[in-house]
């Protein structure tokens, strides 16, 4: 079977700043990232992934907005240098809080590896206050401008926004949106879980829209083989395997996790599939999605 993972990073200290990560000792929404503070490349991820991984996807993560175009030429390169499949494409950072994105948009989509574009609307509830705040009469135009663009949006939020978020999308449907982590499920208790079940439910009535199982150790800090399958069979059971994919999240997650351990997680996810549904989570979703 053909893996592809739908959801990890690259990044090059020495040509590219990602404030986030250089702020030594500074605990963020996910963890403290001091033993990943190091430039972590093509031949990184393969070391970890150990060859399972046939195409990824890389996503934004955070470089300051000067550079955000470096970002993307640094990714293309990378991809050029291995084959196009490690990344295969790259979702690339964009401030939908602008009100005039064309010219960005133009910028990041010239590049042929650009396949969708991130701007995290949540992280933490500590963290939600750093952020400017979503607002709708920007955010919606601007997602008929990517639509438009043929690109898709990786949605990145917390459970008090899942609402006006949610009501936003519903006003524009042209839009492939791509749920990241899970929804970033903070709440583990057993009504947190019910909660987000029913919202998920009522994301997942929206066709356009797709989950990535990725992320979940950020949230407790740690990895629990047991939770991990929990929520990725409710996500399965909820969206369907044609509408959800795998995600590393490498090099966040081997923070808490060894890219062995995971991907031994995502088998006995796809173990419970059958064979048809098994080829779409590990692969088939991700490939349509994302367009590799």
């Amino acid at each position: 079977m053909e893996w592809v993972d739908a959801h990890h990073h690259l990044w090059d200290l020495s040509r590219i700043q990602y404030p986030w990560l250089l702020a030594t000792g500074e605990v963020r929404f996910f963890g403290q990232p001091d033993p990943i503070r190091k430039s972590y490349l093509v031949n990184h991820y393969q070391e970890d992934c150990g060859g399972r991984i046939a195409r990824s996807v890389h996503i934004q993560v955070g470089a300051r907005p000067v550079d955000e175009l470096e970002e993307t030429a640094f990714v293309q390169e990378c991809s050029h240098e291995n084959g196009g499949q490690l990344p295969a494409g790259a979702v690339v950072a964009l401030d939908l809080g602008q009100v005039d994105i064309q010219e960005s948009l133009e910028s990041q989509q010239a590049f042929p590896i650009t396949r969708g574009v991130r701007h995290m609307i949540g992280k933490s509830a500590g963290e939600n206050a750093l952020l400017r705040p979503f607002a709708p009469e920007i955010w919606v135009p601007n997602w008929r401008r990517v639509a438009a663009s043929g690109l898709s949006f990786d949605l990145q939020l917390t459970e008090d926004q899942y609402g006006m978020v949610l009501a936003a999308l519903q006003k524009v449907p042209e839009l492939n949106v791509s749920i990241c982590h899970l929804a970033s499920p903070w709440d583990r208790s057993a009504d947190g879980f019910r909660r987000w079940r029913g919202w998920m439910r009522r994301f997942a009535e929206l066709p356009n829209l797709a989950m990535k199982i990725s992320g979940l150790s950020m949230f407790t800090r740690q990895w629990e083989e047991h939770t991990f399958l929990d929520w990725g069979e409710a996500a399965l059971e909820i969206f369907g395997a044609g509408r959800c994919m795998l995600g590393s999240n490498f090099p966040v997650d081997s923070l808490y996790v060894s890219f062995g351990e995971l991907f031994s997680a995502w088998l006995k996810l796809v173990d419970k599939c059958s064979e048809d549904e098994a080829a779409q989570l590990a692969c088939g979703t991700a490939e349509r999605f994302y367009r590799l």
